[in-house]
């Protein structure tokens, strides 16, 4: 059996825990095609949104457009309240030349610190690369 093809157009960065912060929305991956968030109330395609780098990767906000949203996981509390875990893909748009050098530097922070490039790609929606 063959391989499929990997669809991604950009490699991903991983982005630490730790540089992400904690945060309703929390950036998991970047990459100069688009990034990869996680967060509690499920998001539709074709959203646009911002997203505010974390201050380890420069500060500054980037807008992007929700390619797909998948439920990851749900965990239920000691109080048996139920907490949802959603990620979403997202495509950049319409970045201004400041926000792609602030997408740049923030490239540079993560492959200077040595986050690989996801090793495993996702086979799910078409992803934001």
């Amino acid at each position: 059996m063959t391989k499929p093809a990997d669809r991604r157009l950009a490699a991903r960065l991983i982005v630490p825990a730790q540089l992400s912060g904690p945060r309703r929305v929390r950036l998991l991956e970047l990459s100069p095609k688009g990034a990869r968030i996680e967060h509690p109330d499920t998001l539709n395609a074709g959203l646009m949104c911002f997203i505010d780098l974390p201050p380890a990767l420069g500060r500054g906000t980037l807008s992007g457009r929700v390619v797909w949203t998948k439920l990851q996981r749900s965990e239920q509390s000691l109080e048996g309240e139920r907490q949802s875990y959603y990620q979403s893909g997202l495509t950049w748009t319409e970045l201004t030349p400041e926000q792609q050098s602030t997408l740049a530097a923030a490239l540079l922070t993560l492959q200077a610190r040595g986050e690989a490039p996801d090793p495993a790609p996702r086979r799910g929606p078409a992803a934001t690369e």
